[in-house]
């Protein structure tokens, strides 16, 4: 290897090794978490959080859309979780759910707004809710420990107060709120088990309890009955039938479909009755054997056949009646037949044109009809 080559391989040895230099020594290893939209089950289920966290705690969970004892065999030390609108459950299902939780269950749900929970079964089944309504409230919450130094979180928790009967009121376990303004959450003995009513179950929902504040206030609202028995998520009820929904829910829907229905059977269907008066008995059959080969020779060329019969007809009357047209084409013609007749040279050659449309055709037909019919 001559000298010149030596430099050249050693200068780029040296400038790769400054630019590797370089590299390490401004490279920075970081770790980016980028969210994403939920998808899966995390998309329709409000508790999945809720569910994989208990799940890595090993605790006994399962995640429903059903209150059916088959599939909830709810026993006593159970937890139940409800986040649908408890005005869905059904009389015999609330029946159930109230001789469960007096049992030794615990249940945990949002009553919602007083005036429509009050005529809802589960809470006449529970008779825990007095009948004067609160109104709109938001709370900040206390709900961990420091931890390394760090100040304790903080979990909001919002929806419409509610308050409580005096029954209830006395077995009052824990609480935020009073009954003078009215709670967002309360926790009451009912007999043997425990009803804890929350304004609103946003804090244990979805990405919220991707905040420790709201880990530990939904760890507490678990408390009674953790580690005793099963949880259980119900995060929707099961809706009605799909006839049941359409008759209560898609009856516009349906008015629609039948009107259109009933519009393109009408335009389909035959019509009542003939739009010309019959012909005579005795000339009908003549008649629909014409017309019926009339509009076969027209549907095969768009009357094209038609017309020239038409204008042929035309020139042998013409010829027979007066033989000096014998020769004539064309404007001459045209000329000769509007001064025999009372028509005008314009017209007459626009009839003997091949008609482009059904229109013209009858028009043309009609012009035809006059000039052969003239002496």
């Amino acid at each position: 290897m001559n000298r010149k080559a030596l430099v050249i391989a050693t200068l780029v040895l040296v400038v790769a090794g400054l630019l590797v230099a370089g590299f390490l020594a401004t490279f920075e290893h970081k770790e980016v978490t980028e969210p994403v939209a939920a998808h899966g089950e995390a998309r329709y289920n409000r508790f999945f959080a809720l569910q994989q966290t208990l799940v890595r705690l090993h605790l006994p969970v399962t995640a429903l859309t059903t209150l059916d004892p088959q599939r909830m065999p709810l026993r006593p030390g159970d937890t139940l979780v409800l986040g649908d609108d408890a005005a869905r459950v059904d009389a015999a299902a609330a029946a159930r759910l109230a001789a469960w939780v007096r049992s030794g269950g615990h249940l945990l749900l949002s009553p919602g707004a007083t005036a429509t929970a009050l005529r809802t079964p589960l809470s006449k089944a529970l008779n825990l809710l007095d009948s004067r309504p609160a109104a709109f409230a938001c709370s900040a919450i206390d709900a961990g420990a420091v931890v390394d130094g760090k100040p304790p979180g903080q979990v909001h928790l919002c929806g419409e107060r509610f308050r409580l009967a005096p029954a209830a009121r006395a077995a009052v376990e824990a609480s935020i709120g009073d009954q003078m303004d009215g709670y967002l959450f309360a926790r009451t003995r009912l007999a043997s088990g425990t009803v804890s009513l929350l304004a609103s179950l946003d804090p244990i929902s979805g990405n919220h309890l991707k905040q420790a504040a709201a880990q530990h206030f939904g760890w507490r609202l678990l408390a009674p009955n953790l580690g005793r028995g099963r949880i259980y998520l119900v995060y929707a009820l099961d809706g009605l039938s799909l006839p049941k929904w359409l008759l209560f829910k898609g009856w516009p829907a349906l008015l629609a479909l039948s009107l259109l229905l009933a519009g393109w059977m009408a335009m389909r269907s035959a019509r009542l009755g003939p739009l010309m008066p019959a012909p005579a008995l005795h000339r009908r059959a003549l008649l629909e054997h014409v017309q019926a080969a009339g509009e076969f020779l027209y549907r095969r060329d768009g009357g094209r056949s038609l017309h020239r019969l038409a204008c042929h007809a035309v020139r042998e009357r013409l010829r027979r009646r007066d033989p000096a047209c014998a020769m004539l084409n064309g404007e001459a013609l045209h000329a000769r037949l509007a001064e025999r007749g009372p028509l005008d040279a314009a017209q007459i050659e626009q009839a003997f044109q091949s008609p482009a449309n059904a229109q013209a055709f009858r028009a043309s037909i009609l012009t035809l009809a006059r000039l052969r019919s003239h002496p």
